[in-house]
């Protein structure tokens, strides 16, 4: 997807703005002639800076919330192999939550260029607030302190190092300190390393391993975080000012400058500090500290900010934003032409059942809690006929539902209407459901976000159109599957309420058999009765994420398992069987009737 060059436009008619007005509200630079002004569904509205990764934009989202959108440099894009290293730092970002962290929005790594995403946070740099009006003193200090190392601990948890922790990297907002821009500077940092083979960082910032050579690690992340609580409480950093030859010779050799400290802060801060990263605590043990435990929230990785509120009717923002644009004009790439047909060979009978039936898109059935249907029907998601744009009118007439994992990310399911004779795809729904949970009866805990993509409609998302499989037998033309235990409707998806959260319940299996011991793979469908004709999917169906259980040897103590990575099911058949299906086990159904062993 390539951004658009289109024209600065206010958002309101060019006769309202006075000639001296410029295009961008207070604390935001005009954007430049050659800046997009949309990328994905944000509309761009100004700059809010730029440096060595890319430029910063000041940008509203679909509902009208202020983000921050990050455009990396196209020097940096030309690359291949940093385009796959920005989408495995993306994906382990996305699932980043902590309140010290700005919350995750979007983002599209196939983009020229590739842009990433978060809220917008308010407020002055730690930099900049120092050097208008000087240190942090006695609980600021402390907030800022914890605040900063629950965030590096919510990074850590995830397998991200930032590996770009300074002064200019931490907003002091009016909910707290937000450190910035992780998830992109490993992407950068290896893409550098590779072209001019030396280090990239800011000096001062550095820690001695790396300059000797080794790899950035979460303590090096602490070595940061140390220097900038120095930095916080004096108004200088824990090495002096000087030239970098001198700085850096300082950080290997030189013991830091500490006094000005606070007495409480001073031993954490100069154990952060140390020459040798094994001497070094990591940041949950930092929150943990007695210096700091009382200022943190009692988690390294607690709950999320939540998604940011819209902007209120009267922002600033929103009078200098561009148009909204038409969902063709933001997805016009995925409007494959010629590509459908090869979809559709992964689509099960129920879309051709649902074109024949008159009810592509249609109602879904209502709540089968209690054992009724609903049967009502409306047309192209709830859209009157009319209201359906003409360039879409076939699509909904013709096409059929399909739903598959998205190839560059494993833990998405995408939901869309394909037209194999016309070539034509329309992408419907994004399903995030990588974030997830255990409870030790083996009890599977989704966590979903969904987006919905056009411009136009509605579609309702109910708990029983989400399934799970514990197991398919050799020959099987159809997966025995189990709806959530989550009840109802989940979520109504519109152009005004394009995202929504939701938690799905998958029961546990520890009354079978071998009961949680073990490891054991299972697998979560989204099975909407537009692609998926009978209650039990077939056995091809593709529209699936794998999430594996790790649990304990018999005979060891019950625990609750950490999460494993979900990864997107293999739907390839291979003699009608798929062999490389995460639940595919020719034993299995023995092994939880008490017979025969695991096959290795």
């Amino acid at each position: 997807m390539n951004p658009s060059t289109e024209p600065p436009a206010s958002g309101r008619p060019a006769s309202h703005l006075p000639v001296s007005e410029p295009q961008s509200p207070p604390g935001v630079l005009p954007l430049a002639a050659d800046d997009p002004r949309h990328l994905g569904s944000f509309r761009l509205l100004g700059r809010l800076g730029s440096g060595g990764m890319g430029v910063v934009y000041a940008a509203l989202d679909g509902r009208g919330r202020r983000a921050a959108v990050k455009c990396v440099h196209r020097s940096h894009t030309a690359d291949r192999e940093f385009r796959d290293r920005f989408a495995r730092e993306v994906k382990m970002v996305r699932r980043v939550r902590a309140r010290a962290l700005p919350a995750f929005l979007s983002a599209d790594t196939r983009a020229d260029p590739p842009w990433l995403a978060t809220e917008y946070v308010p407020g002055l740099t730690l930099d900049e607030h120092v050097r208008r009006y000087g240190p942090l003193r006695g609980p600021a200090l402390a907030l800022f302190a914890a605040g900063v190392a629950e965030a590096l601990a919510a990074i850590h948890a995830a397998g991200v190092v930032h590996r770009d922790l300074k002064p200019g990297n931490v907003i002091l907002s009016p909910e707290g300190p937000k450190v910035l821009d992780f998830g992109i500077a490993r992407a950068v940092e290896e893409t550098a390393l590779t072209r001019t083979g030396g280090l990239v960082g800011t000096p001062g910032w550095i820690s001695p391993e790396q300059y000797r050579g080794a790899q950035a690690t979460d303590r090096s992340d602490v070595f940061a975080w140390g220097g900038l609580v120095a930095y916080a409480a004096t108004g200088a950093g824990p090495f002096g000012t000087a030239a970098s030859d001198v700085v850096v010779s300082r950080v290997l050799s030189a013991q830091p400058s500490l006094e000005a400290l606070p007495a409480g802060l001073r031993e954490t801060v100069g154990r952060s500090l140390a020459k040798d990263p094994a001497h070094r605590p990591d940041a949950a043990g930092l929150l943990n500290d007695p210096a700091l435990a009382a200022h943190g929230s009692g988690t390294a990785a607690g709950p999320g900010t939540g998604a940011p509120s819209p902007a209120p009717a009267d922002d600033p923002w929103r009078l200098y934003a561009p148009p909204r644009r038409s969902w063709a004009r933001r997805y016009r790439g995925r409007l494959a032409v010629g590509a459908a047909g090869c979809v559709l060979a992964l689509v099960a009978a129920g879309g051709v059942w649902a074109v024949a039936d008159g009810r592509i898109g249609g109602g879904p059935p209502g709540d089968l809690s209690d054992g009724g249907t609903d049967t009502t029907v409306t047309t192209a998601d709830g859209v009157p006929a009319d209201d359906v744009p003409e360039e879409y009118r076939d699509l909904y007439e013709n096409g059929a539902v399909t739903v598959v994992p998205d190839t560059d990310a494993g833990d998405v399911l995408v939901r869309s209407l394909e037209d194999g004779e016309a070539g034509q795809t329309l992408d419907q729904v994004r399903f995030d459901m990588g974030e997830h949970s255990w409870l030790q009866s083996q009890t599977l805990i989704v966590n979903v976000t969904a987006e919905y993509l056009p411009d136009f409609g509605s579609l309702q998302v109910y708990s029983h159109e989400f399934a799970r499989v514990r197991f398919i037998e050799p020959g099987a033309e159809y997966m025995q599957a189990t709806v959530a235990n989550s009840g109802g409707s989940l979520a109504t998806l519109s152009p005004e309420e394009p995202t929504a959260e939701f938690e799905l319940t998958f029961v546990g299996g520890a009354e079978i058999g071998r009961g949680s011991a073990g490891d054991h793979d299972m697998a979560v469908f989204y099975t909407p009765a537009e692609a998926v004709s009978t209650p039990d999917p077939e056995v091809g169906y593709p529209g699936g994420i794998c999430y594996h259980w790790r649990g304990w040897a018999l005979g060891e103590d019950f625990f609750t398992p950490d999460p494993v990575e979900a990864t997107p099911v293999d739907a390839t058949l291979t003699d009608g069987s798929p062999l490389n299906h995460c639940v595919y086990e020719p034993n299995l159904r023995q092994l939880w009737d008490g017979e025969g062993t695991r096959p290795e």
